[in-house]
């Protein structure tokens, strides 16, 4: 894959990433790399091509996923760098690490804490820098969300399934709002 393009998008739900997909394929000459739950209900489908194959593939699949979904974002990297196959899916595998730099890197690799995630069905804890981490799961201490910013309560309450504020509404919660929805989650929960 070194030297040609790699296109992505990403996609909130599984249907517009199947839909991005297959309209990219159709598109012009690329070929799937796979696709990856990255969480939180995102999608991410990556092909790879020429350059032009790839940014017309990559614009008529988020254009067609938009029409029955949300595209969470696309990009377009012309010429890939050595050794970043390595970090994307390959055929039915998982990647079995990620770069320490990238999003959501942490003490897992971002797989390693996907499957994690996906294992639990109770709330995130937060590790204190503003990473999430899937563990085992901890209920949140109240003393401790009400040390935090409200940016950081925001990024914890997206990553609890469950939650009773929608993301749309997590995006613009106050931290009153944000705390006493979380008071409302551990008493549900906790019955």
């Amino acid at each position: 894959m070194k030297g040609k393009a790699l296109g992505m998008i990403e996609t909130v739900g599984l249907v517009p990433a199947v839909e991005a997909g297959d309209v990219a394929v159709k598109t012009a000459d690329v070929s799937i790399l796979g696709s990856q739950a990255v969480g939180g209900g995102l999608v991410s489908v990556l092909m790879t091509g020429d350059v032009a194959a790839v940014k017309a593939s990559v614009d008529a699949g988020s254009t067609a996923a938009a029409r029955i979904g949300a595209v969470h974002s696309v990009t377009v990297i012309a010429r890939t760098a050595e050794g970043l196959e390595e970090v994307l899916v390959r055929e039915g595998a998982r990647p079995k690490s990620v770069p320490a730099g990238n999003l959501g890197a942490g003490p897992k690799g971002g797989a390693e804490r996907d499957n994690a995630h996906a294992s639990s069905q109770g709330p995130l804890s937060d590790s204190g820098d503003g990473r999430i981490d899937a563990g085992e799961p901890v209920a949140p201490d109240m003393a401790d969300l009400k040390k935090k910013k409200v940016t950081a309560l925001r990024r914890l309450a997206r990553g609890i399934p469950g939650f009773p504020l929608a993301r749309g509404e997590i995006k613009y919660a106050r931290k009153k709002d944000l705390l006493d929805a979380f008071v409302q989650y551990m008493t549900t929960s906790e019955s």
